[in-house]
């Protein structure tokens, strides 16, 4: 019997007399249902926690006892594990999932109506767990309720009503420090046999989570803040626990039944860890997995980019399907050994048949783009996108390698001839690079897979590292089988060949090789601060490249001694400045695992001793260092004091002993400089690839650091070591504000606040610097409460905050709605033209007591896309140029004003938005160009904030997306009364993407909204060529179709569009048009207008319907409409008709030819007999092509 049993038995023994049960609602009122403010994790983090309390229940549950009584002292009360309620809780939840419920309970018999006989019927299946479990816990002092709703369990389908009896279910909340906690035992129970995590999701979880699966009838009781329907939850996707358990979330599509569009649906899925997925698609028909020999999930294109899972499926076949989706994390060692989980279960109804409906390529994996094992191998795809698509004759992927890895590649499609399709392929294959490029013979759909292995390894076994999707649209009709990828830039082999050679490792040292240290009598010069004369020259980062490679190839030697070591890490490549031997050092000792260091004989006392200490913590990292260096020559001090790791936090006091580290100070020329390899070695994001993976760095700040920005993390015990001119005091340390090394690689500076915490009674501004010559900077933040709320009354905090970067500073600007101590993040990058995937990387944090809050309570910014306002990279990019100052416009009189200046022709769109409505104010703004620049003009309806965001695209260079080039916040600070304008499509007003491609001009109206007190306008546009026009306009109030009362005449390079509008109100006018030679059916839009007429002055009478051939440049000089009368009547007509051999007018099949008059003009006049019912009067022309008559128009009377 060991410790804990006899612990057990002895207090078993002892139930005293005058224990007595008592149940807590005998005495108390249950506590009303809110949503807690903790969460689960704040109560836990570890299972470990409950070590002794689980074995302890466990115990317990092996046996039985007389009585209720005597089961709730020796379960709660008769031991000392049991401290608290959270303690409580997981006790009678682990007793309950470890007992034996055949066995019986009690020894005694139980009688009618009593607790015990209750848990006997529990047994016998007659009581549910969440009565029980209610049971315990409120004789155990716990407030507890049974919650009765539904619940999706194993056999629910996605799109399936819960109203049935099958999905009724209960479960338990519980009230612990004052908060309401969720659990479900009956699940949790079910579940503990196969996989204790999941028995462990279902322990007290968040409500959020539970809510995915269980609706509770009482929606007060669902514990969070908006509680949703039976219809919504309905709708929800079936979620299973590894969903979260694998840090998973939603960022779209999140319904239980996926429609589809033209064949195909898209979904992505938020990830926090790194993950691996499958998944299974099963026709609800028949229950096959197959289609026509096919595996459905053949169809479901997957890839993983920037922590987000896409998914895209593409149905050969309409019809309902079940998707199952499984998944692994693989941030374990073990992971290719682990099994798959299902996380979600989603119904998927296809519509119509994908037009893409063939299968994707069948390739290794499922996942498109750089796998998890590319990093393994350390090999670095460039390419990060999982699909190309492609025009041109051949592809080329760029894949950087850190070790020798021999790469070998597959490139297949469906149906063909590999042994074929392997002669697209050219490899060039080296120790550092490797250039792939395909050339797809024919246009189509590709697979290719890429496999490496490393050279050194006896089993030489191919591991696959990733795949692209490549989809060929060339349409060269000349191409043939034969023709294949045949050359390669000269430039490139030969610059890889001497890369590889310069970079080869050393041989062993040589017997002639004598290692010394440095002489203990060595002249030490004296520690002095540093002055802006003596601040030695820092090479650049990319500087050091050659060596860091040379020292990381080393790193992957096996190395005898450290002689041997020092020999092919420095002393063979004949580095001969200092600065070159201590990159060396520090970016081997930075780099290397300290596993992975071993020696073959290893003594006492020597620096072989020092190294391996590392790896069982007799040694620090400023130790090896110092060791290093001496026996390279260098001059190497340990310091020792107090530093700012990663887990320190803004205000954390710090005294001499606590947070105790170790750093250097290497004396180079001629000065003093600090190095911090243990910091180093934390390492850095450099970039992500296609997968969402994150590539790494060590970090190169804690190398030669400039004082004034190593005293911001690191302060020694010496206060002279500061190496300051005016040195800082432990307490000015520990209230500065928290700089990550970005904050200085980056160049940034503190401009305001110098310490890390703040007190607002109101908005609060914090100003950092950037350097002012540098346009790519880009900056975000976050904003976190204590409570770690993510939301105010369903508001984003970030929503709360602004900034605005410009000439050299970044302005944050916050209002926080409530009283509380909030941690500010900001988040910088600089995104250069050679580095596009450059991520953002925190930079400074600060600390915000906000004692005050502004009156009224401040509503969030505008609900725009960017936290960041004012003019965007794309902005610059485009070299354009405003007359704007700052990001904020205020609308005086509720309107403004302001120019962008562009070098040529631009395309712009603008979006006007503000909180908490859903209208985009869509003719709010208007803009007009006049050579190169363009005004725009802002009327706000009302009196408020809006966020004004402005999209551009050059029609020469760009596709078909606008860019996001600015956003503004439009400002009106006083009441106005503007006309309220009807509700249109965002972008729907203005010029579209072809007017410029066409070069047509908007000559009499720029402005696309138009204000008439009249019913009746004439707008004009010029053009750069022959072009036809069309148009059709709608009276916006009933969507009545009024094209009949518009009328197009051409004239030489331009058009004019003659409107008579028949009532008062809004109407909507849509101008297409194309050139004359494009033969085509397709006629693009060219602007849109929003016509207001406010006053009719002249009767509407309904235009000619106009055909093809009027639109190629006719033009009537009258009639352009005819009245009807009472009597007969003669109608003159003239009408420009070019190219027309003969023009007539047919009145009810009579012809009446026209007259060629000497200046081009068709004239004659037509009688109209008015005694017929209807008349109807058309103008044809002959063109001389058989004499055969086209419409031109036509009058109907």
């Amino acid at each position: 019997m060991d410790h804990f049993q006899q612990r057990f038995v002895k207090k078993r023994m002892r139930v005293p007399a005058k224990f007595e049960l008592t149940n807590i609602l005998k005495q108390n009122v249950l506590p009303a249902p809110r949503k807690s403010r903790m969460r689960k994790s704040d109560l836990y983090l570890e299972n470990s926690r409950f070590k002794l309390i689980d074995q302890h229940a466990e115990q317990i549950a092996r046996s039985n006892y007389s009585t209720f009584r005597h089961l709730i002292w020796h379960l709660i009360y008769g031991n000392d594990v049991v401290k608290n309620d959270l303690d409580k809780v997981r006790t009678i939840f682990q007793w309950m999932l470890s007992r034996d419920w055949k066995q019986p309970l009690f020894t005694e018999t139980s009688e009618e109506n009593t607790v015990e006989k209750l848990l006997e019927y529990f047994g016998n299946g007659k009581s549910t767990h969440a009565q029980v479990f209610q049971i315990l816990c409120l004789y155990s002092g716990l407030y507890c309720k049974v919650i009765v709703g539904v619940a999706k369990g194993r056999h629910y389908i996605p799109g399936e009503t819960c109203s049935q009896e099958k999905f009724q279910h209960c479960w338990n909340a519980v009230r612990i420090d004052d908060n309401w906690f969720l659990l479900d035992l009956k699940w949790a129970s079910r579940r503990s046999l196969q996989d204790t995590s999941v028995s462990e999701f279902y322990f007290l979880t968040d409500p959020d989570q539970l809510l995915l699966s269980h609706w509770a009838e009482d929606l007060r009781w669902q514990l969070v803040d908006r509680p949703i329907t039976m219809s919504e939850f309905e709708n929800l996707p079936f979620v299973k626990p590894q969903f979260f358990l694998c840090g998973l979330s939603f960022i779209s599509n999140v319904k239980g039944v996926l429609e589809t569009k033209r064949g195909q649906v898209k979904w992505e899925i938020g990830l926090s860890n790194q993950v691996k997925f499958s998944y299974k698609l099963v026709s609800m028909e028949n229950g096959t997995e197959n289609q026509s020999d096919l595996n459905l999930k053949d169809f479901i294109f997957h890839e993983i980019q920037n922590g987000r899972a896409a998914f895209i499926l593409r149905s050969p076949n309409p019809g309902s399907y079940c998707l199952k989706l499984f998944a692994k994390r693989i941030d374990d060692r073990i992971w290719d050994k682990s099994k798959f989980v299902e996380v979600l279960e989603y119904k998927v109804h296809i519509d119509n048949t994908c037009i893409e409906d063939d299968p994707l390529p069948n390739c290794w994996d499922r996942t498109w783009g750089p796998g998890p094992r590319s990093e393994r191998l350390c090999v670095y795809p460039v390419q990060k996108r999982g699909l190309i698509t492609t025009n041109e004759k051949s592809v080329t992927f760029e894949i950087n390698k850190t070790r020798p890895v021999k790469i070998q590649c597959r490139f297949c499609r469906n149906g063909w001839k590999e042994s074929e399709l392997q002669k697209c392929i050219k490899l060039q294959d080296n120790e550092t690079k490797t250039y792939v490029v395909v050339s797809p013979p024919y246009p189509g759909e590709y697979g290719l897979e890429i496999y490496g292995t490393v050279p050194t390894k006896e089993d030489n076994i191919y591991t696959h590292v990733c795949q692209y999707f490549i989809s060929s649209q060339r349409r060269d009709e000349d191409v043939t089988d034969a023709i294949t990828f045949s050359h390669m830039n000269g430039h490139v082999s030969s610059m890889l060949d001497t890369n590889s050679k310069m970079l080869g490792l050393s041989a062993d040292a040589p017997d002639t090789f004598v290692l010394s240290p440095l002489p203990d009598d060595q002249n030490v010069p004296e520690v002095i601060p540093w002055t802006p004369k003596s601040v030695p020259d820092k090479p650049k980062c990319e500087s050091f490249k050659f060596l860091d490679d040379h020292a990381k190839k080393i790193c992957d030697e096996q190395c005898q001694s450290v002689r041997d070591l020092l020999w092919k890490l420095v002393y063979s490549q004949k580095v001969d400045d200092d600065i070159s031997k201590a990159r060396l050092l520090f970016t081997w000792l930075a780099s290397k695992r300290v596993q992975d260091i071993t020696f073959s004989e290893i003594e006492a006392g020597s620096p072989e001793e020092t190294l391996k200490g590392l790896n069982t913590g007799r040694t620090t990292y400023a130790m090896a260092l110092q060791t290093l260096c001496r026996f390279c020559g260098l001059l190497c001090k340990v310091i020792t004091g107090i530093a700012k790791g990663m887990d320190y936090k803004p205000g954390q006091q710090l005294a001499p002993g606590s947070s105790h580290h170790t750093w250097n100070i290497i004396h180079l020329k001629g000065n003093w400089c600090f190095v911090d390899t243990r910091f180093a070695r934390r390492q850095i994001i450099s970039s992500l690839t296609a997968s969402g993976e994150f590539q790494y760095e060590f970090d190169d700040h804690f190398f030669m650091t400039d004082p004034n920005k190593f005293i911001y993390t690191h302060f020694p015990d010496d206060e002279h070591l500061q190496m300051l001119t005016t040195p800082v005091t432990l307490e000015e340390f520990c209230n500065m504000p928290i700089m990550t090394p970005h904050f200085f690689m980056l160049g940034l500076g503190l401009f305001d606040h110098k310490e890390h915490k703040l007190y607002s009674k109101g908005e609060t501004t914090i100003t950092l610097l950037y350097p002012s010559d540098r346009k790519h900077y880009h900056f975000t933040f976050s904003i976190h409460p204590s409570h770690e709320e993510e939301e105010f009354q369903g508001v984003k905090f970030n929503r709360f905050g602004m900034l605005e970067a410009n000439k050299g500073k970044v302005t944050f600007t916050l209002r926080l709605p409530r009283k509380d101590t909030y941690v500010f993040y900001v988040y910088a990058k600089e995104e250069l033209p050679d580095k596009k995937d450059s991520m953002f990387t925190q930079v400074c944090e600060f600390k915000i007591e906000q004692q005050e809050v502004l009156d009224p309570l401040p509503r969030p910014f505008p609900p725009c896309p960017y936290q960041s306002w004012g003019p965007g990279s794309s902005f610059y990019q485009y070299n354009l140029e405003t007359n704007q100052c700052g990001s904020i416009i205020i609308a005086k009189g509720g309107s403004a004003k302001f120019e962008i200046k562009a070098p040529k022709a631009m395309q712009y769109r603008t979006r006007m938005v503000q909180h908490n409505t859903n209208s985009e104010f869509e003719g709010y703004v208007t803009y007009k160009t006049v050579d190169d620049k363009t005004v725009f003009s802002v009327t706000v309806p009302e009196k408020g904030e809006y966020g004004l965001e402005i999209y551009a695209k050059d029609p020469d260079t760009d596709t078909k997306k606008m860019r996001h080039i600015a956003q503004y916040l439009v400002r009106c600070d006083e009441d106005v009364e503007t006309l309220k304008l009807p509700k249109l499509p965002s972008g729907f007003l203005g010029p579209q993407p072809m007017l410029v491609k066409y070069g047509v001009t908007a000559l009499s109206h720029p402005d696309p909204v138009i204000h008439l007190e009249t019913n009746t306008v004439e707008i004009q546009f010029k053009t750069s060529q022959g072009m036809r026009f069309t148009t059709n306009m709608t009276m916006l109030d009933g969507q009545r179709d009024c094209s009949e009362y518009v009328f197009i005449q051409s004239e030489d390079l331009g058009v004019r569009i003659v409107i008579t509008l028949p009532k008062i109100g809004f109407y909507a006018l849509c101008v297409h048009g194309n050139p004359f030679e494009d033969n085509s059916q397709q006629i693009p839009g060219l602007y849109n207008y929003l016509i207001n007429c406010n006053k009719m002055e002249v009767d509407a009478v309904p235009y000619p319907k106009q055909y093809g051939f009027w639109k190629e440049g006719c033009y009537m000089l009258e009639p352009m409409a005819i009245c009807p009368a009472l009597d007969n009547f003669q109608v003159p007509f003239q009408v420009k008709v070019p190219k027309a051999t003969t023009v007539a007018v047919v009145v009810n099949k009579d012809w009446s030819p026209l007259i060629l008059n000497d200046f081009g003009i068709w004239e004659g006049k037509i009688d109209i007999d008015t005694s017929q019912n209807s008349t109807k009067i058309v103008l044809v022309a002959c063109y001389g092509e058989d004499d055969r008559f086209s419409t031109l128009l036509e009058y109907n009377i």
